[in-house]
Parts: C-alpha cells; structure tokens; sequence
C-alpha cells in the first residue's frame, strides 16, 4: 500500500512537470538539456547561498528567543535578502541558455529551476518518507507544493525576462522590480503570516497557493499587454 503511495505522490509531483515541457515550445525546440543546464544553474546558485548563510549568518547558538525580537527579526529578514540571488541566477541562466525566443528562455529557466528544486528539496524526502509503514498526508503536501514551486519559477523567470528589457516605460518597470521582491520574500512573509494566525499546514498551502497565482496572474496579464503592445508598435512599422 505504501508503494502505491509513493507511485501517486510521484505522479502529483511528475505530471505537472511533463505537461509543462509537452504542451509548451520547450519540446518543439527540444529544450530537454537546456532544461537540465538550468538546474545545474540552480545547484551552483544554491551552493553560494550557503556559503554565504554559513559564512555572515551563522546559526546562533544563544538565546532561543531571539527570532522573536527585533534582533532576530533583523536576521531573519537578512537571510531572506540572500534570495535575491535565486533572481541572478535565474537571469544568468537565461542569457546562456535560452538563445531564440523569450518564451523559450523563461520557459527554460522557469522549468528547469523548479524542476532541480522539487529533486534536490522534495523528492528525495517522498523517496525515503512516502515509503514508510504509514500513510502521511505531509508528503502530499510537499507535492502539491512541488506544483506550486513550478508555477512560481515561470513567472519569476518571466518577470526577470520583462524587466531585463528595453524599452519599459518606469511604471511598468517599478511593478516588475515589486513583482520580483514580493517573489524572493514570500517565504518570510508565509513564514510570519503563520507565526502571527497560527495556521496549520493545509491552511499554509492554501496561503501559498494564493500568492503564487496572485504572482502567476499578475505576471500573465502584463506579459500579454506587453506582447500586445510590441506587435502593435511592429505592425504600425
């Protein structure tokens, strides 16, 4: 029964995956190594977040009441600031390996980032957890929350792509730069959001859930104005 378990958690995490790359350009152009490329991208940028935590934030060993105050808040916010290079890295994945089209950068970026993220941070523990002697319902958490990772990494990539362009007027630019910051800083705010409601797990994911298509929407809607407006500008031309 455990094994069954593990076959549906593999395919909540999975299919969405596979849809993505078979209903989109990525498998028309052939992206699949692209794709792999930019998760070899999300490892090196993971890494030198680490040495960076490990090197200025080091785990404090002292009172275990500081993250409640303003000290320890202050910390928090500046491990958070560290995220910020998931956006470098995500830009610099795309500019080396999403030649062509914009679509197939942020798609190849978006795609592959989440993709070596759900692997690295959430299969490896449904492969040693969804198999144990008792059903969990955590672990179908952490594939629906897998689902989410996907969505959240294509519009951020997008919104790295829209915001890497010429040619914004400064209104368009201040949302993206918001859009952008709101993305790296969402874990905190869920984080606190929790702490302050006290909400279980299924309610975090609900959470989750609406701030990622919140991102996921807003990012749709200015991406299709924009595309509209570029070929209405190309056909007046």
């Amino acid at each position: 029964m455990t094994f069954f378990h593990l076959l549906n958690c593999a395919a909540v995490t999975s299919a969405p995956f596979v849809i993505t790359y078979k209903c989109t350009v990525l498998s028309e152009y052939s992206s699949f190594w692209k794709c792999v490329q930019a998760g070899a991208f999300y490892v090196i940028t993971q890494l030198l977040k680490l040495l960076i935590l490990a090197t200025f934030f080091p785990a404090s060993t002292g009172d275990p009441m500081m993250p409640a105050t303003t000290i320890g808040g202050v910390l928090n916010i500046a491990r958070a600031t560290v995220d910020l290079l998931d956006l470098v890295g995500l830009y610099f994945a795309m500019e080396q390996l999403g030649g062509g089209k914009g679509e197939i950068k942020f798609m190849v970026a978006g795609t592959g980032w989440a993709a070596a993220e759900v692997i690295l941070g959430k299969f490896i523990h449904l492969w040693f957890g969804a198999r144990g002697i008792e059903f969990d319902w955590k672990y179908m958490l952490l594939c629906l929350d897998s689902n989410l990772i996907l969505l959240q990494h294509i519009a951020t990539a997008t919104f790295i792509w829209m915001w890497a362009r010429q040619h914004l007027s400064s209104r368009v630019t201040s949302f993206v730069s918001m859009a952008l910051l709101m993305t790296s800083y969402k874990p905190l705010i869920l984080e606190h959001l929790k702490v302050i409601v006290g909400y279980n797990d299924w309610m975090g994911l609900i959470m989750n859930g609406v701030m990622t298509c919140s991102v996921a929407f807003s990012c749709m809607y200015t991406y299709v104005t924009l595309t509209k407006v570029a070929n209405g500008v190309s056909h007046q031309k």
